[in-house]
């Protein structure tokens, strides 16, 4: 890494060091041990821009706090029903690890039929499977490969797909 991107990441901790506790702690629970590496995913994104990935990161932290996603891994979707039907429309699903470690994910798109529920039931469903991910199977993969691993493999399987349905999957993934 450059000295420019080692002076970047450097501003960028200081910076963080003056948000308020709040922003803080949902900070640790999104860079789960690693913050540099989160850090540098936020500068990677502006272009090294240290004010713009910290503004970057600062409404994330904002989103994060007003829509309670440090907890939404506590909130279920009730009823059970509801629940089960949410996840059995929405194929997705971690079906193992590459050479390098990193967890592959399997979606469904094309038998997915996202009609069971309104959207706002798939959107949580959704921020909740990235939470697991992020928090447990990231974690994990972390710990059993030996080196930090912060991205996934998502394989997108087609099989099924009409172009009827085109429209109320872009539905869903505008919210994702």
């Amino acid at each position: 890494m450059s000295n420019a991107h080692q002076e970047a990441i450097k501003q960028f901790l200081s910076l963080m060091e003056t948000v308020d506790e709040r922003m803080k702690s949902t900070f640790q629970n999104m860079h789960q041990g690693y913050p540099t590496e989160a850090l540098v995913r936020f500068l990677k994104a502006r272009d090294w821009n240290v004010q713009k990935a910290h503004k970057m990161l600062i409404d994330c932290l904002q989103w994060r706090i007003q829509n309670e996603i440090d907890n939404i891994l506590a909130k279920p979707i009730i009823p059970t029903d509801l629940y089960r039907a949410v996840r059995d429309s929405q194929l997705v699903g971690l079906s193992g690890y590459s050479k390098e470690g990193l967890p592959v994910i399997a979606i469904g798109v094309g038998l997915s039929t996202y009609d069971k529920a309104s959207v706002n039931y798939y959107v949580q469903s959704h921020i909740q499977m990235n939470e697991y991910r992020d928090r447990v199977v990231l974690p994990t993969a972390t710990e059993k490969y030996g080196r930090h691993i912060s991205t996934c493999l998502k394989v997108l399987d087609m099989t099924g797909l009409k172009l009827s349905a085109l429209n109320q999957i872009k539905v869903c993934f505008n919210f994702i």
